[in-house]
């Protein structure tokens, strides 16, 4: 029912279209046609010439029944545009938050369903002690799992509705970016050597940002380690993250970081998702102060992601 709603649409829109146009063009030939050639013929059959001072011998009158004509019908083609233009994005729309909804629904219901098996299995009387710690570990980590998916859903919208609170602090990004690395088991990443440089961030952002960046490239990377890049250039601090993945279609760049949008390829769809990791990540960044993009890895195949935030100067 869908892709016939949207073929009648296209159909009667571009049959809407043809139709002014057509009429744009007769009008056109009507008006500014050769009305003393008409005259004339018209007397040598013996009709009645029109009087002298009619709308037919006068210039300035037919320009401006041919300027009013032609404002009024391009108006009509316009609003038609602006009507279809906003139709197809209201659907696209709806598609992107049916889609979100489905995996949303899908996420939220796989860790609900482990956390109630392994409950159940905690209740058997007969269950050995390391088995009984271990499925309480496996609750753990579904609960922290089913955590970070609905702080994500109210982290999107406090961003969406502009609500998003920011405690803004200067760190030496290299030398932060080091402790992260240190305390944390996972993700692993390389870090390459790089200049000091200061910016003024929300560390809990940046956190956030750095984990979905380096979790994005582990997730549709080849195994190795991603690699993250520091370098300062015209103000901005540059913050390179490089996989050695399955990379992103030039087409989808600009798309990858709208909310609720996924890559329909079947590479990128074996991943699960919700569509909102790179959207609070670049949203995040400008709130910052910076801004955020992708472009393909020089050293093989594989993406970078990048984001640059303003340098403090001390």
């Amino acid at each position: 029912m869908g892709r016939w709603s949207l073929a009648f649409a296209i159909t009667g829109f571009v049959v809407v279209v043809l139709m002014v146009i057509t009429i744009l063009v007769l009008w056109n030939v009507y008006i500014i046609g050769d009305f003393r050639t008409i005259n004339e013929l018209s007397a040598s059959l013996g009709n009645v010439r029109h009087p002298a001072g009619s709308p037919g011998h006068d210039p300035t009158s037919r320009w401006t029944i041919v300027a009013v004509g032609s404002s009024f019908l391009a108006i009509i083609l316009v609003a038609l545009s602006l009507f279809f233009t906003s139709y197809l994005v209201n659907r696209r729309y709806r598609s992107q938050q049916t889609d979100w909804l489905n995996m949303t629904t899908h996420e939220l219901k796989l860790p609900t369903a482990n956390i109630q098996l392994f409950a159940q299995t905690l209740q058997r009387q007969n269950l050995e002690e390391p088995d009984r710690e271990r499925f309480v570990g496996l609750i753990l980590q579904e609960t922290r799992r089913l955590d970070a998916l609905v702080s994500r859903i109210l982290q999107a919208r406090r961003i969406e509705g502009g609500v998003q609170e920011l405690r803004m602090e200067r760190l030496e990004l290299r030398s932060w970016l080091s402790d992260y690395a240190r305390k944390r088991v996972a993700p692993i990443f390389v870090l390459k050597d790089g200049p000091i440089a200061t910016v003024r961030v929300d560390k809990i952002m940046l956190e956030a940002v750095l984990n979905n960046l380096l979790g994005n490239a582990l997730k549709y990377g080849d195994g190795t380690a991603p690699v993250v890049e520091i370098s300062v250039a015209s103000g901005f601090v540059l913050v390179d993250v490089a996989d050695k993945g399955i990379g992103i279609p030039q087409k989808y760049r600009k798309r990858i970081f709208d909310r609720f949008f996924r890559i329909p390829a079947r590479e990128h769809r074996r991943q699960t998702g919700t569509g909102l990791g790179l959207y609070i990540a670049k949203s995040s960044v400008e709130l910052m102060g910076g801004s955020m993009g992708v472009k393909d890895n020089p050293v093989g195949k594989g993406s970078v992601f990048w984001f640059r935030l303003p340098e403090v100067i001390s």
